[in-house]
């Protein structure tokens, strides 16, 4: 079991890491240093994305794998729930002073895409209580960064009916397929049910399967030579260029102000009036529309790619990770898995705060190299702190454990959302796991 906690340690920080620097760009000073952050954000950022929720259904399955019960349902909501919303609820209060109240007197150099309707007292209301994914597009309107908390509330609240009605993974299955079409259905019928819940639904999907069926236990052999498997390998360079081709950042969940489309493009992107004309084209043939049909491509090669990317990084940190590293290099992995999570809640604006308060700074490449080697550690710093001030609060008032829960790996909560490890570690003191 500390073999899956320190692969999954490895996992959470190299998420994370991924993530971060799609958003640093908003906060950079240096035309150079954007346009380096702009070549690989909508790709890296979404394969950090897809790494944090297949971990969730990952470990999500492994925790709560037995549910039989209406009772086992209401005690796994409130479980995961008190898990989620204590930092997520002082994350929006933060994004709320920072990007509204006081953005006029701020100068961070960053403007929150269409805050009067983000910020309304309506939306806030609806962010407390997690319904943004729910909601969107006709009666929410999701926060930067803090719709992913949204996300993984929907996944968390159809998860505990499948897997009490499923009795195999075939059953998983069609519930999970019946729970995607129903959706589809609500989203087309009363416009609600956000866009981001088609593209990363399957990957939860395969998180959850993956654990059940000791996918990651067989060798890498046996799972290459799965024809399906074989296909996708082959077909993954085809694959990321038609994610480039075809995909736009405001479809890959980059900041809506920042976008670059087919139409945009021009010239720049190869074939791109062909390739919209052979889109429309196809789309009127079936009748559903360029922007659906576009959205479904979209969909299926960023699923396709991330659960590639998923098996793959997983076998490498379950082959070179696990008892490679030295005890200070597992406490490093350790200590970033531990600040994942309120890393991700926070960054924006502790970054809006930190420019406003070196905006004095008026070198450009002076400014980001600060923000990088200066701001981006201590941002480390205070999450880790944070999250263990906020874990240490709720064991105080809650003595009670989850029964027929295994301790260890209850020590990681994942959820995506909750991208921390639950592990008390003292500086220079290793827990016993």
């Amino acid at each position: 079991m500390k073999n899956k906690i320190i692969a999954f340690d490895f996992l959470r920080a190299l998420a994370i890491a991924m993530i971060i620097p799609a958003h640093l760009s908003n906060f950079l000073s240096s035309t150079y240093s954007k346009l380096a952050l702009y070549a690989v954000d909508p790709y890296v950022a979404n394969m950090g994305l897809g790494l944090f929720i297949f971990m969730s259904g990952y470990l999500l399955y492994y925790n709560n794998h037995s549910i039989d019960s209406f009772q086992n349902v209401l005690f796994f909501y409130r479980k995961r729930l008190l898990r989620i919303f204590p930092l997520y609820w002082a994350a929006i209060a933060a994004f709320t002073l920072v990007f509204f109240i006081f953005a006029p007197e701020l100068n961070s150099g960053f403007v929150f895409p269409n805050a009067e309707h983000v910020f309304s007292f309506k939306n806030l209301i609806i962010h407390i209580l997690g319904l943004q994914i729910f909601l969107a597009p006709a009666y929410a309107f999701p926060m930067l960064t803090l719709y992913f908390i949204g996300l993984i509330i929907v996944f968390y609240t159809i998860y505990p009916i499948i897997i009490m009605l499923s009795k195999n993974s075939k059953q998983l299955l069609l519930y999970f397929f019946l729970v995607f079409l129903g959706f589809s259905l609500i989203s087309k019928v009363f416009n609600v049910i956000d866009h981001r819940f088609f593209m990363f639904f399957p990957v939860f999907v395969f998180g959850i399967l993956t654990c059940r069926e000791s996918l990651f236990e067989k060798s890498m052999a046996s799972i290459v030579k799965i024809p399906f498997v074989q296909i996708l390998l082959a077909t993954l360079p085809v694959i990321f260029v038609l994610i480039i081709v075809l995909g736009s950042r405001t479809s890959l969940l980059l900041d809506p102000k920042v976008s670059l489309t087919i139409a945009s493009a021009g010239s720049g992107t190869i074939g791109s009036s062909m390739v919209v004309s052979m889109l429309e084209n196809l789309a009127n043939s079936v009748d559903i529309g360029y922007v659906t049909l576009k959205f479904i491509i979209d969909s299926v090669l960023l699923n396709a790619f991330i659960i590639t990317f998923c098996m793959l990084e997983y076998r490498f940190a379950m082959k070179f990770v696990n008892d490679k590293l030295s005890g200070s290099q597992e406490s490093a992995l350790s200590y970033i898995a531990t600040a994942s999570y309120c890393i991700y809640l926070f960054h924006r604006p502790f970054l809006a705060l930190w420019n406003s308060g070196t905006s004095f700074i008026g070198n450009p490449i002076l400014h980001d190299v600060i923000v990088i080697f200066v701001a981006l550690p201590f941002l480390l710093f205070i999450s880790y702190r944070l999250q263990i001030v906020e874990l240490n609060f709720k064991q105080s008032i809650s003595h009670k454990k989850a029964p027929g829960r295994n301790l260890p790996l209850t020590a990681s909560t994942i959820s995506s959302g909750k991208l921390a490890s639950i592990r008390s570690k003292m500086p220079g003191k290793r827990s016993k796991l």
